[in-house]
């Protein structure tokens, strides 16, 4: 499971996965950017992270809460989505183009007040972003696989296949050394949010 063989094994197999997930998200930004965003929705999803925002400016440590806050949001739903996968891989698509128009279409509307995009996404993206970005990845990666190898492994059962079950269970070992990577991302991509994120932005 840990092993170098078995690491590339298992990431050889989700590396398509992964790749798919950072085009559908890109695919989001660029959604969420057009002109025909749904705006209505991607406005209430963004009243949520700014009822966010507000609860950390307001706390007494405002750095320490946003660890704490950003780290149990990211957490549960990378790991929920990651789980939820097994239901037809559909659930982490859902959620790599939801979130991916959130943040195109959040950077249009600060582009249009005037803010520098290219600032804003060095500063107030890249830095925690290549952690959570590359887990959410990670962890959806794998909830598409698990989706299509479940489907794969009861199809090839009724189909009378050879150890149809194979490659879910394949996938089932190689999700644990990941689900350690994205916590230890998440993780890191918090402290640098509560820090570094929000010194640049401040």
């Amino acid at each position: 499971m840990f092993s170098r063989q078995g690491l590339l094994e298992s990431w050889n197999e989700i590396r398509p996965y992964f790749i798919f997930s950072i085009i559908l998200f890109f695919a989001g930004v660029v959604i969420g950017g057009s002109p025909n965003a749904p705006a209505e929705f991607l406005e209430q999803q963004i009243k949520g992270i700014r009822a966010i925002s507000e609860k950390v400016n307001s706390s007494d440590n405002p750095e320490r809460t946003m660890f704490f806050l950003i780290t149990l949001n990211n957490v549960f739903n990378t790991l929920l989505v990651m789980g939820l996968g097994i239901i037809a891989g559909i659930m982490p698509v859902i959620m790599l183009v939801s979130n991916g128009m959130i943040m195109g279409f959040l950077l249009e509307n600060l582009s249009g007040e005037g803010h520098n995009i290219f600032a804003l996404v060095i500063k107030g993206i890249l830095p925690h972003g290549v952690f959570e970005l590359s887990a959410v990845f990670l962890a959806c990666a794998f909830g598409m696989r698990f989706g299509i190898t479940l489907f794969k492994g009861i199809a090839g059962s009724a189909l009378g296949k050879k150890e149809p079950w194979q490659p879910f269970v394949r996938t089932a070992i190689g999700s644990v050394p990941a689900l350690l990577v994205v916590v230890v991302f998440l993780l890191f991509g918090a402290v640098i949010e509560s820090t570094v994120t929000y010194w640049l932005m401040s």
